[in-house]
């Protein structure tokens, strides 16, 4: 497995995980828009028998901030260190351009996913009420300087 720059035919792979694998829903421009934005941001872990198994849609904030837009690992690859190895080339990326405070937004319901990134060494930081579309809460985690 292999973690490398998501390409533009590689999109609609990532976009089928994230249709199969998380309860929000994204559309596919959302992948472009981000791919525009940094491509450098947009990773894939690519398998070279079977393809795409996971990607990450990162973007750039004002300052010294990176965002995890998305991250989804299709379920026949998880808990294979995917997600470990999508998040470390993203913090490398990031720091490269020297952003070295990361964030993202997950739902306050999905503790598989807060303990995988408090894992990580990501912190809640602030709670996010009615961010998603189905009127869901979020955390916002943050990766700060320092453990990047």
């Amino acid at each position: 497995m292999i973690v490398k720059t998501m390409a533009g035919n590689e999109i609609p792979y990532a976009y089928a995980i994230a249709s199969r694998s998380l309860d929000e829903q994204y559309l596919p421009d959302a992948f472009s828009f981000f791919m525009a934005q940094w491509p450098a941001g947009q990773l894939v872990a690519f398998d070279p028998s079977t393809g795409v198994a996971g990607f990450l849609v990162g973007g750039r904030l004002s300052g010294n901030r990176a965002s995890v837009a998305i991250l989804a690992v299709d379920a026949l690859y998880r808990r294979n260190g995917l997600g470990d190895m999508l998040i470390e080339e993203f913090k490398k990326r990031a720091a490269l351009e020297g952003r070295n405070i990361i964030q993202l937004e997950v739902r306050t319901s999905n503790l598989d996913a807060i303990s995988f990134y408090e894992k990580r060494g990501f912190r809640k930081t602030e709670l996010l009420r009615g961010l998603y579309n189905d009127g869901g809460d979020a955390a916002r985690m943050v990766l700060f300087s320092g453990m990047c």
